[in-house]
């Protein structure tokens, strides 16, 4: 029920918002409005719907009632539980508007005159050309509610927000609209001070701020003042642009804008006679360009992605990061530069071309260049050093993170030359990309010698035995090498054989023949994060023939099949990984004497080649690297001697210790590698030394134990222990 007064009429009002919404008027035609002065009024759902005029202390407070108009000069205004406002509302001193619906017709939706605070909660506002509007020394805050305007009145205008050196939030999941801008913010003039104008403010906390048409955000200095306007976009807001401009400043406005743990898409856009002042903090991201920008400060772990050239009169990096990006190299000129911060870079050494960041005044500071790593690069041998950053002068310093440039076979240092840092040509290395296509290509060899040093002694334990059975043996093992090409890695193995056999009748000696299978992983590192993995199965056939006389043969046959796989830590951070399959193909061969001594002492002089032939293989890698071999070998002659000695134990076993010393050497010298078609020679050849030493235990006649430890050093390559740990159970 409405309660209080006498009621007035008013013909008609005009609205003008800091000499700029002359048009935005309260209605084009004549309509009554009632008066409540200094009252205060109740609006229910059952009451008449009529417009309202307030006074300096009056009330009006609509609970899910109906309202045509409303204008206040003072007083407060209260919307609530569903009410609904159909041609908009100036207020004065206070409004609240929460859980309803203000619509604007033609009209402006919602205006907070001067020095007044309006609340807008869990609504809905819908404008004509504008639908909230923020006057000189007012604030509005907008939470969890819909903002839109969507039509452009008889001027031009259509802005979901507009600013004129008021005070404005957007937070708490709101969601503005507007057809031509999202905001719009202009400076405002103090009633009764005419050489007053105030500046403005718009927060965007947790919302979504979009525009149809034209900028989200546009800031235009009508008033030829020097008014402020500051713009904090914060908490993971969203901006959206129809013309891809995300801020335009204008006619002289002068702006703070500010990216608060944001991502924002679009680019920023200041005219000549303008000032943009612009800062990224708390992860804050901003992707796209920047036209006419006087500063920009980018704080720790915010980021700038820049996809064309670019000038700014001063760059502060607190810790932050600018990535080159979009079609083609850019430059980023710069006025002023200090602090710390990171420039990820793309270059090209093939064409001499790049990204490049200029400044033409000091540089001041410490910052790492990141070039953009890759492993398709075909670098000539010889090349001019290329320029990636440009200073006239200051103290700054440029490092490459992680020391080098991996581009295609090799890394590449930065070097200072003045003022200026050029990529050279000085002091290349092959890159971890190389690297890891060449310990792969030459780890394959190594695993399938230490899978057969593991099924040798098999053969030793069982030479001479009447009896068939089945063995099962665990090994491990480490392998370092260092090749003239500049690879060095480290191999570690550990896997698992089983196999049978049975005896066979011969004239002379004993022949005792069997099959095995087995797996083997070996794990990679070759340095600096760069790692591989080769995981081998197997199968094979073995023999060990003994004389009456003492002398052995022993031989086997294997096939393996092979699963390579490397992850790459390139210089610059970033990773890469690729993986192929191989098959080899083996075997061994293997005479010696076992010659008894005294007090049960004996002795094994032996002779052993070895080969084995893995398939050619290609090996890509998903940064773009290729690399190929047609076959690799492996050629081994070995000649040694055993050393042991047999212990008969009380209960009938036995304990056989030993100890084993060789010289082996490779001869394999043609296992050439092709990385982007440049040639490596990738193999092991030269002598080496083993040691070894191990015991066999017959627990009865029918359980045997074994455990072997080895040592080798050579040319290249060393391996600092291996072991292998078995069982038997004779049939």
């Amino acid at each position: 029920m409405k309660r209080f007064f006498k009621p007035h009429v008013v013909t008609s009002f005009g609205l003008s918002i800091a000499g700029v919404l002359v048009c935005l008027q309260a209605g084009a035609s004549e309509f009554e409005r009632i008066d409540i002065g200094n009252n205060s009024i109740y609006l229910g759902p059952d009451d008449q719907p009529d417009s309202y005029t307030i006074g300096a202390f009056g009330k009006l407070d609509v609970s899910g009632g109906t309202v045509d108009r409303v204008m206040a000069y003072g007083g407060t205004i209260i919307i609530h539980d569903g009410g609904l406002v159909r041609q908009g509302i100036v207020a004065g001193k206070w409004l609240d508007i929460v859980g309803s619906v203000v619509q604007g017709g033609s009209n402006v939706a919602v205006v907070v005159q001067e020095g007044g605070v309006g609340n807008i909660l869990d609504s809905s506002i819908e404008g004509g050309g504008l639908a909230v509007s923020s006057v000189a020394l007012s604030t509005i805050n907008i939470s969890n509610s819909s903002v839109a305007a969507l039509e452009s009145d008889a001027s031009g205008y259509g802005w979901g927000v507009g600013v004129f050196g008021g005070t404005l939030s957007i937070g708490k999941g709101s969601n503005v609209v507007g057809l031509q801008n999202g905001a719009y913010l202009s400076s405002g003039r103090v009633a009764g001070q005419t050489a007053t104008f105030n500046t403005g403010s718009l927060v965007i906390d947790h919302s979504a701020l979009r525009s149809i048409e034209g900028a989200a955000i546009k800031v235009e200095n009508v008033s030829g003042s020097d008014a402020f306007t500051d713009i904090h976009v914060k908490n993971g807001a969203s901006i959206t642009a129809g013309n891809g401009n995300i801020l335009e400043v204008v006619k002289g406005g002068h702006v703070s804008f500010t990216i608060d743990e944001s991502e924002l898409l679009g680019d920023l856009h200041s005219d000549p006679g303008s000032v943009l002042d612009v800062g990224l903090t708390n992860g804050a991201t901003l992707t796209g360009n920047g036209f006419g920008i006087n500063s920009m400060t980018i704080g720790s772990d915010s980021k700038w992605f820049m996809s064309s050239s670019t000038q700014i009169g001063f760059m502060s990096l607190d810790g932050g990061s600018i990535d080159f990006t979009g079609d083609g190299f850019h430059s980023l000129s710069l006025g002023k530069l200090s602090g710390s911060g990171l420039f990820d870079m793309r270059i090209n050494l093939d064409n001499g071309n790049g990204d490049l960041l200029s400044v033409n005044g000091e540089a001041s500071g410490r910052h790492r260049l990141r070039i953009q790593n890759t492993g398709t690069e075909a670098v000539p041998a010889e090349f001019d050093p290329l320029r990636v950053v440009h200073t006239e002068g200051g103290d700054a310093e440029f490092g490459l993170v992680g020391g080098r440039a991996d581009l295609g076979v090799y890394s590449y240092e930065l070097e200072r030359q003045g003022t200026d840092w050029f990529i050279v040509g000085s002091g290349k290395e092959i890159s971890p990309s190389t690297k890891s296509a060449l310990a792969l290509f030459n780890t394959a060899p190594t695993v399938w010698n230490s899978e057969l040093t593991t099924l040798r002694s098999r053969m030793g334990e069982v030479r001479g035995q009447e009896q068939g059975g089945g063995w099962m043996r665990t090994y491990g093992s480490r392998f370092n090498a260092a090749l003239d090409s500049g690879l060095d890695y480290r191999q570690k193995q550990q896997g698992l054989s089983f196999g049978a056999d049975a005896p066979v009748p011969v004239d002379n000696g004993q022949l005792l023949l069997g099959l095995m299978g087995g797996y083997s992983k070996s794990d990679l590192d070759i340095g600096r994060g760069t790692s591989g993995q080769v995981d081998s199965y197997y199968v094979g056939a073995y023999g060990t023939w003994l004389s009456e006389g003492g002398y052995y043969l022993d031989g086997v046959l294997k096939l393996n099949q092979f699963h390579n796989e490397s992850k790459v830590a390139m210089s610059d951070g970033t990773k890469a990984k690729g993986n192929y399959s191989s098959k080899a193909l083996g075997g061994s061969l293997e005479v010696g004497k076992h010659i008894k001594l005294g007090d049960e002492y004996f002795v094994e002089p032996f002779a052993q080649v070895s080969s084995v032939w893995i398939d050619g293989s290609s090996y890509t890698l998903d940064n773009g690297m290729q690399a190929r071999t047609n076959q690799t070998q492996s050629v081994q002659g070995k000649v040694g001697t055993t050393l042991g000695r047999s212990f008969a134990m009380k209960d009938g076993g036995v304990v056989k210790p030993y100890a084993r010393v060789a010289l082996a050497h490779e001869f394999s010298r043609s296992n050439d590698v092709s990385v982007n078609g440049q040639r490596f020679d990738n193999d092991l050849f030269g002598s080496r030394a083993e040691l070894g030493a191990g015991v066999s235990v017959s627990l009865s006649e029918r359980l045997q134990v074994h455990a072997d430890f080895d040592y080798m050093k050579g040319e290249h390559v060393e391996q600092p222990w291996g072991a292998n740990v078995g069982v038997r159970l004779a049939f």
